[in-house]
């Protein structure tokens, strides 16, 4: 089995140097991809209207109404902009609805901040997964005050993803979104994971695949001691930087294929932890 833990449904603006303008797509469009490379199950995100601007992520109400159709393949997250007054009572009439957990939460506030920190103590309340998107002075940051909510948040599995989040595999830092470089010394991501049981990390888009790619000797030392904390995604349909599509390419599948890991940890990557998350147990 495999479960993509990270995809959506909307546009996307392509950045590749050989493809411009947006890339739309459909349920259709999402079920071809996972029929093709053989995903069962995939977490659709949405994410605070305006948040992004290269994407229009389609809204919460639309992602319930599309993943209604293919309950058996999708699994929906919600999610509130926190600046909203409205944020809570929102919150809890999608709860009310039936969405199995919250992402993807991609905002630009600090994790301090005092309207970031209600919608936490909301989500603990219900238990639920939050999967956040993570930049260094953007989104969600930072690292640093990760450690804090982690441990007064404690009911709720955070899975980390972004920039913000797997530079920090390394602990020679550098102003680079997607540094390059051999891992010499281990960074806080390493310390966070092993110090809490509630943080996981899916290794989707380029911040995932780089942060494992720049240095696949430690990556697989990374990958077999973590083993039950990473997740398998790949942020479809977003755009790898030569104009492929992630989920399509399998570029994030076929790394940890080659980098020879035991079955019992690709299982743990590509599906376990996913059910761990989403279902208990």
């Amino acid at each position: 089995m495999v479960i993509d833990f990270h995809v959506h449904l909307g546009w996307v603006k392509s950045f590749a140097w050989n493809l411009k303008g947006r890339i739309y797509v459909e349920l259709e469009d999402l079920l071809s991809y996972m029929d093709g490379a053989d995903v069962d199950l995939a977490v659709v995100l949405s994410i605070p209207s305006g948040s992004d601007p290269y994407s229009n992520i389609i809204s919460n109400e639309e992602l319930w109404r599309i993943a209604s159709k293919a309950r058996d393949r999708l699994i929906p997250f919600c999610v509130v902009d926190p600046r909203d007054e409205r944020a809570i009572n929102k919150l809890d009439d999608l709860i009310e609805l039936g969405f199995k957990g919250f992402g993807e939460f991609k905002i630009d506030l600090k994790i301090e901040d005092d309207r970031v920190i209600r919608i936490l103590r909301r989500v603990n309340d219900y238990g639920l997964p939050l999967l956040f998107h993570m930049e260094d002075n953007k989104y969600f940051y930072d690292i640093y005050a990760l450690d804090k909510a982690l441990a007064e948040f404690s009911e709720i599995n955070f899975i980390a993803h972004g920039p913000g989040w797997w530079k920090h595999i390394s602990g020679e830092l550098t102003d680079e979104t997607y540094p390059k470089g051999k891992i010499r010394r281990e960074g806080m991501v390493q310390r966070v994971l092993r110090k809490h049981e509630n943080i996981f990390a899916d290794i989707s888009a380029t911040s995932g695949l780089n942060a494992l790619k720049r240095d696949l000797d430690y990556a697989r030392i990374f990958l077999e001691e973590f083993s039950d904390k990473i997740l398998y995604g790949t942020d479809f349909p977003c755009l790898c930087h030569d104009g492929s599509q992630f989920g399509p390419n399998m570029k994030h599948l076929v790394l940890l294929e080659a980098l020879g890991l035991s079955d019992s940890v690709l299982d743990k990557i590509t599906h376990l932890n996913a059910e761990k998350v989403l279902f208990g147990g």
